[in-house]
């Protein structure tokens, strides 16, 4: 604990000091221009105070929890020759005051984030119009589109990770990349687990394999398109469904643009199918987003966003119709209190934000959360199981809550950011017919320094 207190006093310190650098031009120039000219450095520290109080639901049991979340990461890349590097990135994560929770969902101390080798280079394949490639293989972050089903999850203190490798390939007169991926998602330990030979023994028994493709066509519009295996050796849960191991295939796509007069879309939908168990995965999701931004001096902007992801309404007919979320990074999209996940959900998100100055953005959120079904569970952010139901029971409203959350971005300089939220829940029916329904409370601060 005071190791824990002594940390985040450097870490204030270092968030003062670097304060003063406002006429710095890029973080990375302090640190690497007394390296040779193959290597860059780079150092992140990170510190998130949370406050969460009542995330059971029942103001009856004293659940109030504020604590420290740090991490901090030091990169190194090492590019010998224009077409190959070596990239590797240490990560430390460190959680004090917590009384509620686990643990081993915010802390890992230093341990080997990302170890990854990258080759590129020029080719010509005149007739299919391909004019670069690459290779990446090693422990590595894969964060694809949106993030809403493959994203490196950086809101949280551990993130997230896989051994793996990735081809890329660009089709330059077709605005055209595509990447073929495949990987291992790796698992954490606790410090009193881990032994010095570990590194890539972290499987969590979860494997994926995927191609993404990305293109720019009419007007700038970015049209995504993907397929993505997941196969797990081990028990996922899926409520009413049960657990067990999942061998499921997405198929989906995204496009997203601005429009005249100062509109801007986004569309994604994905359909899923496989096994789970002895049952035929039949499932889908879909977002939808219309924004406008009006012609002033602060740039407000407001917006509409649907996010769907089907459930189960029948778990003995032999199919499970639960989207299965995968790999996502779901902290931005359905309430900042991390309450649900595209599982099982209906979303009504309505959204404004402002731009007092270019370091300032002001944002509120209004979500309207239900469910796809109340015969299925409530899934967390984290796709774990919150709340089921008693089976058998008829009648439950499947009205989650309403969520508000009201954040505020800072930039300090090119070094320093801050971000604050406040967020509180208003218990919906479905809370109130399946036990604990109180309203609850989040709030939070970040502070982040790049050197």
């Amino acid at each position: 604990m005071a190791m824990s207190h002594r940390y985040g006093k450097a870490l204030f310190l270092l968030v003062v000091l670097w304060a003063d650098f406002q006429g710095m031009a890029h973080a990375g120039d302090f640190l690497n221009q007394h390296l040779p000219s193959y290597l860059k450095a780079d150092v992140e520290f990170r510190y998130r105070m949370e406050y969460k109080n009542n995330f059971d639901f029942d103001k009856g049991k004293d659940d109030a929890d504020a604590y420290n979340l740090y991490r901090t990461r030091v990169s190194l890349t090492y590019n010998p020759v224009q077409q190959a590097s070596v990239f590797i990135q240490g990560q430390d994560a460190r959680v004090s005051n917590l009384s509620t929770g686990t643990k081993s969902l915010m802390q890992n101390f230093w341990d080997i984030r990302q170890l990854y080798a990258r080759y590129e280079d020029e080719v010509l394949v005149e007739p299919i119009g391909l004019n670069k490639i690459s290779f990446q293989g090693g422990r590595q972050e894969f964060a694809y589109g949106a993030e809403r089903l493959i994203g490196g999850f950086n809101w949280s203190n551990v993130t997230q990770t896989f051994d793996g490798g990735r081809a890329r390939f660009h089709f330059s007169p077709f605005h055209l990349q595509l990447d073929i991926l495949a990987g291992d998602k790796v698992g954490f330990r606790t410090p009193q687990e881990r032994e010095a030979n570990d590194l890539f023994d972290a499987s969590s028994k979860d494997r994926m394999y995927a191609y993404y493709a990305a293109a720019k066509a009419w007007h700038e519009t970015l049209i995504e398109n993907y397929l993505i295996h997941r196969q797990t050796w081990k028990n996922v849960s899926f409520g009413p469904n049960g657990s067990g191991e999942v061998d499921d295939y997405t198929f989906g796509g995204r496009i997203k643009n601005k429009l005249p007069y100062n509109f801007d879309y986004e569309v994604e939908a994905a359909g899923q199918w496989g096994n789970f168990n002895d049952k035929a995965v039949r499932a889908m999701m879909a977002v939808g987003i219309l924004g406008y931004t009006f012609d002033f001096k602060w740039q407000p902007r407001v917006a509409f966003e649907f996010d769907y992801g089907s459930g189960d309404s029948d778990p003995n007919d032999g199919k499970m119709k639960t989207f299965d979320n995968l790999y996502p990074t779901n902290h931005p999209f359905y309430g900042y209190m991390d309450l649900m996940s595209l599982q099982n959900i209906n979303d009504y998100r309505y959204q404004l934000s402002v731009k007092p100055t270019k370091k300032l953005k002001l944002q509120a959120d209004l979500h309207w959360l239900y469910l796809d079904t109340p015969k299925d569970s409530l899934y967390s952010a984290a796709r774990t199981v919150t709340r089921t139901a008693a089976a058998g029971s008829s009648g439950v409203s499947d009205h989650v809550g309403n969520e508000v959350d009201l954040t505020a971005d800072y930039k300090l300089n090119n070094n320093v950011s801050v971000q604050l939220g406040y967020s509180h829940l208003f218990a919906g029916k479905y809370l109130q017919a399946t036990g604990a329904n109180d309203d609850a409370d989040f709030f939070y601060w970040q502070t982040t320094v790049s050197l």
